[in-house]
C-alpha cells in the first residue's frame, strides 16, 4: 500500500494550487492528487472558448506535463475513489488498491446532473465539463446544422454562443418566462433574453423538454407541449450535483457538501475541503454556503495548502464570476442568493441595456448581478467585502448618476 503525508482527492484547480501551496512550505513531504480525469489540470473557463476557436486544445491545459514531477507531486490519473476511512486513514479506489494517508484533502469538486428522458442516451445529447466532454461537442458541431439548448444558466449561455458562432440554428429551451430570471430576477432575465435574441438565439420559454427523439441518432427535441424541434445537436445544462456517496460512513459532516469552518477543515481532524464540494463557514457574512466556480476554488486551495502544511489562515474571499455574453459582460459577485431577508435594488434599465441588481441584508451590501455594467465591479465588490452598511444612502443607490464609491 502507498502512503503519502499528503493525499488530495480532485485534480482540478483547488486540489492542484492546494499540491503546490503545500511543496511551497513543505519541501519534504510526500504529496499525490487522485482524480478520476485522464488528462493533468486544464481551465474549464476556457472549454466554451475552444468550441469558438478562439482557443487550441493544448492552451487548455495550464499545467506542463513535467511541472507535477518538477514539483514532487504524483498525479494518479484514471483513479476513482470508491471510500475514505477516515479513522484508518486510508482512501479505497476502484482498481488501484488502497492509498494511506497522513493529512487529507476532498477537493473531487461536481459532477453534471443529467436529464434522464427518453432519447438521453443519444450520443448528439451532449453536456460540458471535462476536456472530453469538448472534443466530443466539437466533432459533432462540425457535422451539425441545427441545436437546441437545455437549461438556462452560464452552461447554457455558453453552448448557444458556440453554436451560433459555428453557424449552427440554435433554439434555447427554457423553463421560466426570461432567462435565467429565478436567479436574476425579472428585469435582468429580460436583459439577458433580449441579449440572446438579438444575437441570434431562438428562445422557447416556460416550456421543458419531454423526450430526445431519434433512433441512432438525435433527429429532433420534444417539449411538453408536443411541440418538437428539429435538432442534430442538443447541449444541456441544468446545473451539477456533488458526488458525495464514496464519502458516506467516512465520520465526516456531510449537507449539500462537505462542511467546514473558515479554515476549510472538517470535523474530522487531519482532513480538509476545498472547491465545489466544499460547504464552508464564511466568516464576513458568518453563514455556511459553497461558492462554485474557478476563482473560488483556486482561492480555497491556496489556503487549504497553507493550512494543510501547518499555518492557520482563515478563508476569506469574495467570489466574483463574470462572462461575455456575445459581447455584454455579465458579473456576479458576492452571494448572489435572493432569500426573504434579501432586500432587492436595481441601477439601470432594461432599456439601457444596462442593470445592476445589488443585494442587501440588515442594509449591509452581500451581492449583487451587473450586465453590462463592468466598471463598478471593483466598487461593489469592495462594498461586499468591506461589509458596507447603507441606511441613509440606500435610495441613492438605484440611481445609475450617483457614485457608488461615495458609500466606502
Amino acid at each position: 500500500m502507498n502512503k503519502f503525508d499528503y493525499l488530495i482527492i480532485g485534480g482540478g484547480i483547488a486540489g492542484t494550487t492546494a499540491a503546490e501551496e503545500i511543496r511551497s512550505k513543505d519541501l519534504n513531504g510526500s504529496i499525490a492528487i487522485i482524480t478520476e480525469e485522464s488528462e493533468r489540470l486544464y481551465s474549464r473557463v476556457l472549454l466554451p472558448h475552444f468550441l469558438r476557436n478562439e482557443n487550441t486544445l493544448e492552451s487548455l491545459f495550464v499545467r506542463k506535463v513535467d511541472s507535477y514531477r518538477e514539483r514532487n507531486i504524483q498525479l494518479l490519473t484514471n483513479t476513482k475513489v470508491v471510500r475514505v476511512n477516515t479513522q484508518a486513514k486510508l482512501v479505497k479506489t476502484l482498481d488501484k488498491g488502497d492509498f494511506g494517508y497522513g493529512k487529507l484533502l476532498i477537493a473531487s469538486g461536481g459532477k453534471v446532473n443529467k436529464l434522464n428522458i427518453s432519447g438521453g442516451d443519444l450520443p448528439e445529447v451532449v453536456y460540458m465539463r471535462t476536456i472530453e466532454d469538448v472534443k466530443n461537442i466539437k466533432e459533432i458541431m462540425n457535422k451539425s446544422q441545427e441545436a437546441v439548448v437545455v437549461g438556462g444558466g452560464f452552461i447554457g449561455v455558453e453552448l448557444a454562443q458556440s453554436f451560433i458562432v459555428n453557424n449552427i440554428k440554435t433554439t434555447a429551451i427554457i423553463r421560466e418566462k426570461s432567462f435565467w430570471e429565478s436567479v436574476v430576477g425579472e428585469n435582468s432575465g429580460m436583459l439577458l433574453s433580449q441579449i440572446l435574441t438579438q444575437n441570434g438565439v431562438d428562445l422557447v420559454t416556460g416550456q421543458q423538454v419531454a423526450e430526445f427523439i431519434g433512433e441512432e441518432k438525435l433527429q429532433s427535441v420534444k417539449l411538453t407541449s408536443g411541440n418538437e424541434i428539429k435538432a442534430d445537436i442538443a447541449g444541456v445544462g441544468v446545473g451539477i450535483y456533488l458526488d458525495t456517496d464514496y464519502l458516506e460512513d467516512s465520520g465526516l459532516e456531510i449537507k449539500k457538501g462537505v462542511v467546514t469552518n473558515e479554515f476549510l477543515e472538517t470535523s474530522v481532524p487531519g482532513v480538509w475541503a476545498a472547491g465545489d464540494i466544499a460547504e464552508f463557514y464564511d466568516p464576513l457574512s458568518k453563514r455556511y454556503h459553497s461558492l462554485g466556480n474557478w476563482s473560488n476554488a483556486s482561492s480555497q486551495g491556496r489556503t487549504v495548502g497553507i493550512n494543510m502544511a501547518g499555518t492557520k489562515v482563515e478563508f476569506q474571499t469574495t467570489s466574483m464570476y463574470s462572462i461575455n455574453i456575445f459581447g455584454t459582460n455579465f458579473s456576479f459577485l458576492g452571494e448572489p442568493i435572493v432569500d426573504e431577508k434579501t432586500e432587492v435594488i436595481e441601477r439601470g434599465s432594461v432599456g439601457e441595456g444596462k442593470l445592476a441588481r445589488i443585494l442587501l441584508r440588515e442594509d449591509i451590501v452581500t451581492g449583487a448581478s451587473l450586465i453590462n455594467m463592468p466598471l463598478e465591479r471593483n466598487i461593489i465588490t469592495n462594498l461586499i467585502k468591506n461589509r458596507t452598511k447603507v441606511t441613509a444612502t440606500k435610495s441613492k443607490i438605484a440611481d445609475p448618476i450617483f457614485d457608488l464609491a461615495q458609500l466606502l
